[in-house]
């Protein structure tokens, strides 16, 4: 018995020591994390015009994603940080007659998506999602039947993104939706935004659902799974990573 008492002494004793060495030292360590000014300059100024026609690829997810914001039978919508303005087209195809909005941090994107005809019919506002409700003012624009986002949020800090989301519940007629890196668990939360102060990411890691819970406006929130064949998976090393695992439709209360 008292061999056996030591061996579970000696083994917990390892464990402990072992989730200590990892809470102080996150494996691995590349570099400390960039502050949300470098990461805003990145898609306002850095990200190279290469990069462009790779954004305005029509693949599956963006049709599967169109599929969900047209269900939704939208008059008008808007998206925050659209990029050269894909997911537009894809909805514009489905939807024709639906009025196209989006707002861009990089004016390059929306030069470069209007010489090449990505979303003709669309208009674009150039500026921060954090600005949306004044943007949409400055062109006339009170309000739209849905506004949503793509792989973008989650590229803001949580003072952007809490800016965005008041001016998305003020813009927003029906709906919001959000195709976004989202926490399903505390320990989703918790981990990557461990992970992001440890990496040199971009990812802000958000409890979508939890964002919208109990506002006044909010009628229901509907959470769907995005499809793992047609998901995008990047590599960090040994490290796999979605830049979206989940879509979030707030539906709002009328008036």
């Amino acid at each position: 018995m008292a061999n056996r008492m030591l061996r579970l002494s000696s083994s917990d004793l390892k464990h402990r020591l072992w989730r200590m060495a990892i809470s102080a030292t996150p494996i691995p360590v590349l570099a400390r994390a960039r502050e949300s000014s470098f990461w805003q300059k990145h898609w306002r100024e850095t990200i190279s015009d290469a990069e462009f026609p790779g954004y305005a690829q029509a693949t599956d997810l963006k049709k599967w994603f169109a599929q969900q914001v047209a269900s939704l039978a939208p008059g008008s919508v808007l998206e925050f940080g659209c990029n050269v303005g894909a997911n537009l087209r894809e909805i514009g195809v489905l939807c024709p007659a639906t009025q196209l909005y989006g707002i861009e941090l990089n004016e390059r994107a929306i030069a470069w998506s209007k010489a090449n005809g990505v979303a003709p019919t669309a208009r674009f506002v150039c500026g921060s999602m954090g600005d949306a409700e004044a943007l949409m003012q400055g062109i006339g624009v009170d309000q739209v039947d849905v506004v949503f986002t793509s792989a973008a949020a989650m590229h803001c800090d949580d003072a952007i993104f809490a800016s965005a989301k008041a001016a998305a519940l003020k813009v927003a007629r029906r709906a919001i939706v959000h195709m976004e890196f989202n926490a399903w668990s505390p320990a989703d939360l918790q981990n990557a935004r461990n992970w992001r102060s440890s990496f040199l990411s971009d990812r802000w890691i958000r409890d979508y659902p939890g964002e919208y819970s109990g506002h006044h406006r909010v009628e229901r929130i509907e959470t769907i799974g995005v499809p793992l064949a047609i998901n995008y998976v990047d590599s960090i090393g040994r490290l796999l990573v979605s830049d979206v695992n989940g879509l979030v439709v707030v539906h709002l209360k009328p008036g």
